[in-house]
C-alpha cells in the first residue's frame, strides 16, 4: 500500500498542492481505509450531555469523537430533548504522523481530507447510533500523545442489584451513602454509571498492568 501510495505521490507531491485533485482524495481515501480496516467502534455515554466513540484497533484507540448536547439550562433533560452543541473529533499523535510520513503533503489539506473521509465513512453510522442526523464534527484536534489502551466497555451484569452497585461504590472510598443518594436523586442512573465507571476503570488498570 504504501509503495502503491508513493508511485501516485510522485509527481503530485512536487506540484505543492496547489489545489485539491481527485486523484489525491483517492489515495488519501485509500489509506486510511486501509489504517482503518478491522476498527472497532465502542460508544460510552458520561452524561445526557455528554457522548463518546472509540475507534480502536489491535487494542489501542487510533481515533476518538465526543459529542456535546445542549447547555448549562440543560441539566435535568434526555439527550433526545437537547439540541446539538458540538462535535470534537481528536486524532493520536502517531496516528496522524503515520499519515504525514505516508501521505507528504500540507498538513491543512490533510486535515482537511480526513474530515471529509470520516463524513463520507463513520458520521452515518454514528447518527444512527444517536438516532437524530443533525451531528457533524465541528473541530478536528491532534493529540500531543499516542493511542491509549482500549478495550470494550464493561457493561451491567444482568443479576447484579442496586444494593451491590452502591455497595462497590461504598468500597471505592470515593463517595458516602448520602452522596450517592443524592447525586441519583438529582440524575437518575447515577449509581449505574459510577458502578460501570469503575469497573472500566479497573479493567483499564489491569491492561496498563497497574
Amino acid at each position: 500500500m504504501r509503495n502503491l501510495i508513493k508511485l501516485i505521490l510522485e509527481d503530485e507531491v512536487s506540484r505543492k498542492y496547489a489545489k485539491p485533485t481527485p486523484k489525491l482524495e483517492q489515495v488519501v481515501y485509500r489509506w486510511l481505509n486501509n489504517y482503518f480496516d478491522g476498527v472497532q467502534m465502542y460508544y460510552k455515554k458520561s452524561y445526557e450531555s455528554t457522548h463518546s466513540f472509540d475507534f480502536c484497533k489491535n487494542g489501542r484507540e487510533i481515533l476518538d469523537v465526543v459529542l456535546y448536547f445542549g447547555n448549562d439550562d440543560d441539566d435535568n433533560k434526555k439527550t433526545e430533548e437537547m439540541s446539538f452543541n458540538r462535535g470534537l473529533m481528536r486524532v493520536p499523535k502517531n496516528v496522524f504522523d503515520d499519515l504525514t510520513t505516508d501521505l507528504p503533503m500540507r498538513v491543512s489539506y490533510l486535515r482537511y481530507l480526513l474530515e471529509e473521509w470520516f463524513d463520507d465513512t463513520y458520521l452515518g453510522e454514528i447518527q444512527k447510533k444517536m438516532g437524530r442526523n443533525d451531528i457533524y464534527i465541528s473541530e478536528l484536534y491532534i493529540t500531543n500523545y499516542d493511542g491509549d489502551i482500549c478495550f470494550p466497555p464493561i457493561t451491567k451484569p444482568d443479576d447484579v442489584t442496586e444494593e451491590e452497585m452502591i455497595e462497590d461504590i461504598l468500597k471505592a472510598g470515593k463517595y458516602k451513602m448520602k452522596d450517592i443518594l443524592w447525586w441519583e436523586e438529582r440524575s437518575p442512573g447515577w449509581i449505574e454509571q459510577t458502578y460501570l465507571e469503575q469497573l472500566n476503570g479497573a479493567e483499564y488498570r489491569r491492561l496498563k498492568g497497574q
